[in-house]
């Protein structure tokens, strides 16, 4: 027996879909797509698609351009209706019809399914060939694939179809999927078009079981006091078609049994009546949030024998949520009929966040997401409504720590990358976009009736006329967005304020935290709510640098803990609590002093005092560094302190400058401003910007995320001055720190090569929050060997600051060569002409990176190696 070629079986496939194809008048798509044809019999779309176009070249096969592209067997069509076509490429689907119209094609089939119909009384399950309601359905053919069989089964099986429960949590879309139900079924011949669909959520009118059954039934004139008349109830209106009972549990025990009969026998009573019986021939979907058989009673499951279960959100393939986002931006368009341009970093962070609410609440996020860029726009030039990472919620963004977490998401990120534009344009009035990602939307059924955005327009007309300020019209109008969305679409805004728990764990060890938890939990009630997850992640991050300081054998004294236990009363005591069960948990001895600096912040979060801050601004050079410190510690301390400011590499000084000046101004509380630097001209900004300002500021060099975190958690200290935050900070390991005259006066040495794992823990954790898509490890480990043969050769050693730079400098340069991005270097001659030897030097040794990466180092890349090899280099020889 011979075996077929895969050719041969994909033009059988594709014979057997064309001989089960009715077609009609009524299909705008006569044809199938190379994707859908490969996947029934297990070849992938782009090998489908170079077969079907050889069958072309054959001869055997009809193209019928368009979007999609579809195919159908041109023998077939030949033989059996007795047409030719002289060309086997036909432009359009239109093009098409015309040509079986004028041939009398579409005609005859047209009568022969007329008279199979009638013969028969069966229904052609060969529509399942066509495209239905259930194609539309994002996962049609993956996460929902198994659900839809069972659903076609419910409406199919003679001879009313079978009555279905759809269960799912809140949001997983189970009334779009029943609506697909009814779509279908109507798609198919099972119901007419004009066949009711009734939607009745139970849960209106829980509280009133009453009221509730005579919605659901009906009432007779006199059933109850002020039944004046008689009236129709739902099941009457959903006589022939479909009754969608949403939250079906709520129905009350006395309900359920009063549809026992309507579904066995297809007979019901109204309210009040005891004789007289009604007939209605109903199909019943019902769904629910809970556990069917501890909410309905087990008769009433007993007459449901299709139970379709859906999955959330989290057990979604990430390809789907992807086309979900892109599907909800694609609408937010439509709605508000402008162009929304999003970010690439938007999507992923939306890919990517903790979203418990489901699709639901990922359509909402978005639909608040575009509300606050519409209003950003309405106050514009712009032609577009932008959206950009800054406009999203903290949970929102969290979603960008997790791009790592698993190769799964790499993948995914990857091909969002590999869009040709930075951003994304969605325009609701253009599909074009859609179908360049190959994949089909819901969008027939999109209603724009929701009003929002035109109210946000009249607003701010109304707050323009009345001569309010932007300012404030900015703020009324951001105001009436949050109580929308709160009111109408979050059901518990509480959900969206939790802090990423497994972004905690990154830095600080689960045992760690389980034991802060168990010791707050012994002064929570004291605090009186209080003590959230945001403190109890602020106290685990303090204790586990405490932990790393004890190990390095640094202990660090509170200068003023008698006076904190004399005036900190309250606190102090229920800081000695904590410390003893964390001592009990974690088998370690904590110092006394400890209890001051534990007390100093609970008496922070009790009196709620942090407009007294110290503020913080990182500066480091390079597109990334200071703002992926900043954001991770934001995010662990659930708090906005930590401002950043990055310095490209071919910034001049004086515009960083000028920069860093207007930012201290901005967050200065008068209580002066912690700089947090890696190297460099940055060091001398601190007296620069005092000069200026009149603000006092001081400097701390060769920044690290954890020095970050510790300098912003204590920065929000109310008691803590500025300089005790430099001591502290300080304390933590290798810094540097320097006076507004600029001379150092402190510096804590650290051995290097003994710190090595610590450091590189630190540096990997940091790298991956910075890095895209490059793996962290690697480009950690092949980076350091560069430096390390780099600075041998020209006689140095590695050292903290250059590796630190290098690192970052490097590992993003990668990724932007992967992507195509390459800087470019002005001064590129100059660097190659007078220092050509450290420039063969550099690039010589960077072979390995362009060997195992794949790429091809530019030679303006390079020239900015150099010139941060020779600053270093040049530092080291002046400090000597």
């Amino acid at each position: 027996m011979s075996i077929l070629k895969r050719k041969d079986k994909i033009y059988r496939k594709l014979r057997e879909l064309t001989a089960s194809l009715p077609l009609s008048v009524d299909n705008s798509k006569l044809g199938f797509e190379a994707g859908y044809i490969g996947e029934l019999i297990g070849i992938d779309r782009a090998n489908t698609s170079r077969e079907l176009n050889n069958l072309l070249k054959e001869g055997k096969v009809l193209k019928i351009k368009g979007k999609p592209v579809l195919y159908l067997d041109r023998m077939y069509l030949q033989e059996k209706w007795n047409i030719s076509f002289a060309n086997p490429v036909i432009e359009s689907q239109e093009e098409f019809t015309l040509m079986l119209k004028e041939k009398g094609v579409l005609k005859s089939i047209k009568k022969e399914t007329a008279k199979n119909n009638i013969t028969t009384n069966k229904v052609n399950l060969n529509f399942e060939f066509l495209e239905n309601s259930f194609d539309n359905l994002i996962g049609a053919q993956d996460s929902l694939k198994d659900q839809i069989t069972k659903a076609k089964a419910a409406i199919l099986y003679p001879p009313d179809g079978l009555h279905t429960l759809i269960v799912g949590p809140t949001g997983v879309g189970k009334t779009t999927f029943a609506e697909a139900m009814y779509k279908y079924a109507v798609q198919i011949g099972i119901l007419h078009e004009k066949s009711p669909f009734v939607v009745f959520n139970c849960a209106d009118y829980a509280e009133n079981p009453q009221l509730l059954l005579s919605q659901l039934f009906g009432y007779v004139k006199g059933a109850f006091t002020g039944a004046d008349k008689e009236k129709r109830g739902l099941v009457d209106e959903a006589d022939g078609g479909i009754l969608f009972l949403d939250e079906v549990h709520r129905l009350p025990p006395e309900g359920q049994e009063m549809l026992f009969t309507l579904m066995d026998k297809g007979m019901y009573r109204r309210m009040g009546e005891s004789e007289n019986t009604r007939k209605a021939k109903v199909r019943i979907i019902a769904a629910t949030t809970e556990e069917p058989q501890s909410v309905l009673l087990h008769t009433f499951l007993r007459r449901v024998p299709v139970i379709i279960q859906l999955p959330s959100l989290e057990m979604r393939t990430l390809k789907e949520r992807l086309m979900f986002i892109y599907q909800f931006f694609w609408e937010e368009s439509r709605r508000i009929k402008v162009p929304i341009k999003v970010s690439k970093e938007v999507i992923k962070a939306l890919l990517l966040y903790d979203c418990p609410g489901n699709i639901g609440q990922l359509k909402n996020d978005i639909r608040l997401i575009c509300a606050r860029a519409f209003l950003e726009y309405m106050m514009s030039p712009n032609t577009v409504v932008e959206v950009k990472l800054s406009i999203l919620s903290r949970h929102i963004q969290e979603g960008l720590f997790k791009i790592r977490d698993n190769k799964r998401n790499e993948r995914i990120i990857a091909e969002i990358n590999n869009y040709k534009d930075k951003d994304i344009v969605f325009d609701g009035y253009n599909t074009e976009l859609m179908n360049e990602f190959n994949d089909k939307l819901f969008i027939g059924d999109y209603k724009t009736e929701d009003n929002f955005y035109e109210i946000i327009i009249n607003n701010w007309k109304k707050y323009n006329e009345e001569g309010l300020s932007s300012g404030e019209i900015r703020k009324k109008i951001e105001n009436q967005i949050k109580e929308y969305f709160d009111k109408y679409l979050f059901p518990s805004e509480s959900e969206l304020n939790i802090i990423n728990r497994d972004v905690v764990l990154k830095f600080v060890s689960p045992n760690i935290l389980e034991a802060v938890e168990f010791a707050l939990n012994s002064v929570k009630d004291k605090f009186k709510g209080l003590i959230d997850q945001r403190v109890t992640y602020t106290i685990a991050l303090h204790i586990a640098t405490l932990l790393e300081r004890l190990k390095m054998g640094t202990v660090i004294s509170h200068p003023n803990r008698e006076n904190i236990a004399k005036d900190y009363q309250f606190e102090y005591t229920a800081a000695e609590e904590i410390k003893a069960k964390l001592e009990e948990k974690l088998y370690i001895k904590i110092p006394e002093d400890e209890i001051a600096f534990i007390a100093m912040f609970l008496h922070a979060l009790r009196i709620g005092r942090r407009d007294e801050s110290i503020g913080v601004l990182v500066i480091m050079h390079g597109d990334y560094a200071a703002s992926t410190m900043a954001s991770v510690a934001n995010a662990l301390l659930g708090v906005d302190h930590a401002k950043a400011l990055d310095m490209p590499l071919n910034e001049k000084v004086e515009v960083t400058l000028n920069k860093a000046i207007n930012i201290v101004r901005q967050i200065d509380r008068g209580k002066g401003v912690l700089i947090l630097v890696d190297m460099g001209s940055l060091t001398t900004f601190s007296d620069i910007i005092s000069e200026r300002t009149g603000i006092i500021t001081k400097t701390i060099e060769m920044v690290s995320t954890p020095i970050v975190i510790e300098a912003t958690r204590k920065a929000l200290m109310p008691d803590m001055t500025l300089d005790e935050l430099v001591q502290e900070v300080i304390s933590l390991g290798s810094a540097i720190y320097s006076s507004c005259n600029n001379k150092v006066i402190e510096y804590t040495q650290i051995d290097f090569e003994n710190n090595i794992p610590f450091l590189k823990k630190n540096l990997i954790n940091i790298l991956d929050k910075t890095l895209t898509f490059l793996n962290p490890n690697k480009a950690y480990n092949i980076l350091e060997n560069v430096l390390k043969n780099i600075l041998s050769d020209i006689g140095s050693d590695v050292d903290e600051e250059i590796l630190i730079k290098f690192l970052f400098h490097c590992s993003c340069m990668v990724e932007r060569i992967i992507k195509g991005d390459s800087l470019p270097y002005n001064n590129l001659n100059f660097i190659k002409n007078n220092q050509s030897v450290m420039f063969e030097l550099i690039k010589k040794h960077f072979e390995i990176v362009e060997e195992v990466f794949g790429i091809l180092i530019p030679d303006t890349e390079i020239a900015y190696i150099v010139e941060m090899i020779s600053t270093y280099y040049g530092t080291l020889l002046t400090k000597n």
